[in-house]
């Protein structure tokens, strides 16, 4: 065995085993390792897939969600549509709206230092 290849889903993973790993599984008894005991294996798993993800279908992290709900409640506006299945569209409402965004936390910073200062 020179190759390791698993799918999961549409994400096909490959991994080129060393001469020395070749050797070793040579000499290897058969046994069954469970990757839900490998706390990185998950992590990483998550991140390749989420990487395999073409932008204008990833969804939104609960950051983004979170400051887009912010920025249109700060600044009234209405929540743009679909935003909660959109990485892009939360992106692109923060691109538009955090200048006028971070103006107002400004004011606001402003007159709360005058009043406690």
């Amino acid at each position: 065995m020179k190759e390791v290849e698993f799918s999961v889903g549409a994400v096909t993973f490959t991994y080129s085993l060393s001469e020395e790993q070749q050797r070793f599984l040579r000499l290897a008894e058969e046994t069954k390792i469970n990757l839900n005991d490998w706390p990185d294996f998950s992590e990483k798993l998550t991140d390749t897939i989420q990487d395999a993800i073409p932008d204008e279908l990833k969804l939104p992290s609960q950051k983004q969600l979170d400051y887009v709900r912010t920025i249109a409640s700060d600044l009234n506006l209405a929540l743009p549509k679909h935003y909660e299945d959109s990485a892009l569209t939360c992106l692109s409402f923060i691109a538009d709206h955090k200048p006028a965004h971070d103006r107002v936390l400004a004011v606001f910073n402003g007159v709360k230092g005058k009043l406690l200062g």
